[in-house]
Formats: C-alpha cells, sequence, structure tokens
C-alpha cells in the first residue's frame, strides 16, 4: 500500500479517537450541569416548603389568638348576662354568644385541617431534606473529579491532534485540505474501506475497476457518491 494511503489510515484512527473525546467534552459538562441543576431544584423545592411550613403555623397561631380573642369575649357577654335587666338586651347579648361560639367551632374545624397540613408538610420537608442532601452529597463527590476528567480529556485532544498534524506533515497540501473537509463536512470520516465492492461510508457500490485499484492500493481513489477517500483493509 502506498505511504500517503497509510498516513492517511493513520490519521483517519486518530480522528476517530478525537470525535469519541469530543463527545465526552459534551457530555461530562452536562452530567455536571445536570447535578447542579439537581441541587437547585432540591434547594428552591426545600425552601418552598419550608415556606408553606412557616405559613401554615403562622396561621395556627392567628386562628389561635383568634379564638382566645372570642372566648375573652364569651366571658365578658356571659358576665354581662348577670347583670342585664331587660329581656330584650339578654336575648340580644346572648345572641352575640352563640354567634362567637359558633365562629369558635368553625376556627377550630379549620385548625384540625391546619394541623394535618402542618403533619403532611413536616414529613413532605423531612423528604424534600433527604432529595437535598442526596443532590448535595453526589456533587460534592463527584465535581471535582468530573472537572478532572473535562481537562484531561481536553488534554487527550489536543495531544490527539498534534500527532495528527505531525502525520499530515508527510503528505501534500491539497490531499491535507481535502482530508480536513472530509472531515468537516462527512461526519468526521474522511477515509473509509472497501466493504466487499461496496463503500463503508455510504454504502454506495464500487464499479469494478475502481475496486481493482483500490486494492492495489497505489493511490487515492474517492467514493463516486459520497466523495470519501477508499481504501482497502488492511490485513489483520
Amino acid at each position: 500500500m502506498d505511504h500517503k494511503l497509510k498516513i492517511l489510515i493513520q490519521m483517519q484512527e486518530l480522528d476517530d479517537v478525537i470525535g469519541e473525546k469530543e463527545i465526552l467534552t459534551r457530555e461530562l459538562p452536562q452530567e455536571l450541569s445536570s447535578m447542579k441543576q439537581n441541587l437547585e431544584d432540591a434547594n428552591n423545592q426545600l425552601a418552598e416548603t419550608s415556606h408553606l411550613l412557616e405559613e401554615n403555623l403562622k396561621t395556627q397561631k392567628l386562628k389561635e389568638l383568634e379564638i382566645r380573642s372570642n372566648k375573652d369575649k364569651i366571658d365578658k357577654y356571659k358576665n354581662q348576662l348577670l347583670t342585664i335587666q331587660t329581656n330584650k338586651e339578654y336575648k340580644a347579648l346572648n345572641s352575640e354568644v352563640s354567634h362567637l361560639e359558633s365562629l369558635n367551632t368553625g376556627i377550630d374545624d379549620n385548625l384540625i385541617e391546619l394541623m394535618e397540613e402542618e403533619s403532611n408538610l413536616r414529613t413532605e420537608l423531612e423528604n424534600k431534606k433527604a432529595i437535598q442532601k442526596k443532590a448535595d452529597d453526589l456533587l460534592k463527590a463527584n465535581e471535582e473529579i468530573l472537572k478532572k476528567k473535562i481537562d484531561a480529556v481536553e488534554k487527550e485532544i489536543i495531544e490527539i491532534r498534534n500527532k495528527r498534524n505531525t502525520l499530515a506533515k508527510d503528505l501534500n497540501t491539497t490531499l491535507v485540505r481535502r482530508y480536513a473537509a472530509l472531515i468537516k463536512n462527512k461526519n468526521r470520516k474522511a477515509v473509509v474501506f472497501d466493504e466487499n465492492g461496496t463503500c463503508s461510508g455510504c454504502h454506495y457500490k464500487i464499479r469494478p475497476q475502481l475496486v481493482i485499484e483500490i486494492r492495489e492500493g497505489k493511490k487515492v481513489i474517492s467514493c463516486e457518491s459520497c466523495g470519501r477517500m477508499i481504501v482497502a483493509k488492511p490485513f489483520e
């Protein structure tokens, strides 16, 4: 096989590795970002549940104060009933006592609902705390590891590119530019193999004469369909 074809195959092998590494440069930051977002969401949900619990407890206190105020009024009116002289005043005051007692009954019912809600919120709060802690622990355990992996992958890509570029120095400028254009425009596949008479890049049937020339390995042959450089598979 011609020397330049061997170089092209080696360059493609390196570009295949670069492609895999570049996927990692997208996936690893996304993984880190996802962990950070999960923690932010957990913090927000925990804060929201805490706020709801605080509001519930404030409402309960207000209801309790309202009941106490009504009871004070009831006691006051009941004492006044003992000194009232007219039947009309007695009925009016007694009606007010009944009204306040009815109000307190309704407030008591509301308080029971609020206490049930409080119990549910406390349970939910503990669950949210557990979720938040898990998200926080996960981020703390993996943030530095992922950052180091990202840095390592980026360094590896630079090293592999340098190796590929060193190989490219042995090729003429026109061929290197053609290779680079194919890498850019053909899904990172510039060099493909003859797979039983078909292009492994686009599966186009190769003309018999071209198959012969590809297998002779004396020059660069392009696929008549996708334009990629087709070479014979090296012997294992």
